[in-house]
């Protein structure tokens, strides 16, 4: 059985221009998509309790009703994952950037579970313009992809989408999102 792609919103907000840009993604891919809302998945933040140290690849938090590991095991597996966001403060929202370091368990391992499988992403900043507006998110994402042993893919980056509907009113944007997803139809299609 072939995997869907791995599509996720990683804003705390529902019906806001991350969920608009996944549909967007998911349409243009023609591709089966899993969808997931990370917010929505339970994930307790890291602790540093030192656990994977000693057993990497596990973690001390994974328990029922947290979803970090199942949300790791999809990533995993699918032939491609695209993480939509939106950009606070010049980074992921703390709900993402919380699975994201539950990444950490993967450090260690020997091999690493991504089999080099390609994951990317949609970011979206209110600001304008700005050459640093998506470098810390970038730079996370980056490093779970290392410790993932996933192959990161240059994302698209979108400025100016402030309000919840703004990528909805953006035929620029909403079609720079399009051929995003289009682009990325070469890891999933024959």
């Amino acid at each position: 059985m072939i995997e869907p792609v791995f599509l996720a919103s990683c804003s705390p907000r529902r019906g806001g221009n991350s969920d608009a840009a996944a549909r967007l993604v998911r349409q243009a891919l023609g591709a089966p998509c899993r969808d997931f809302r990370i917010a929505d998945e339970g994930v307790r933040p890291c602790v540093s309790c030192g656990f994977c140290d000693a057993h990497p690849g596990l973690c001390a938090l994974d328990a029922p009703g947290d979803g970090a590991g199942a949300l790791f095991d999809a990533v995993c597996r699918a032939p491609l994952s695209v993480l939509v966001s939106p950009v606070y403060f010049y980074h992921l929202p703390a709900q993402a950037k919380a699975w994201i370091d539950r990444a950490q368990r993967f450090w260690k391992c020997a091999d690493k579970p991504g089999g080099g499988r390609p994951v990317t992403a949609v970011l979206i900043g209110a600001r304008p313009r700005g050459d640093k507006l998506f470098e810390g998110a970038e730079r996370t994402l980056r490093y779970m992809a290392l410790a993932l042993g996933l192959e990161w893919v240059e994302p698209l980056r979108l400025y100016g989408l402030d309000g919840p509907d703004d990528l909805a009113g953006h035929a620029e944007a909403s079609a720079r999102v399009v051929e995003f997803a289009a682009s990325l139809s070469r890891f999933v299609l024959p």
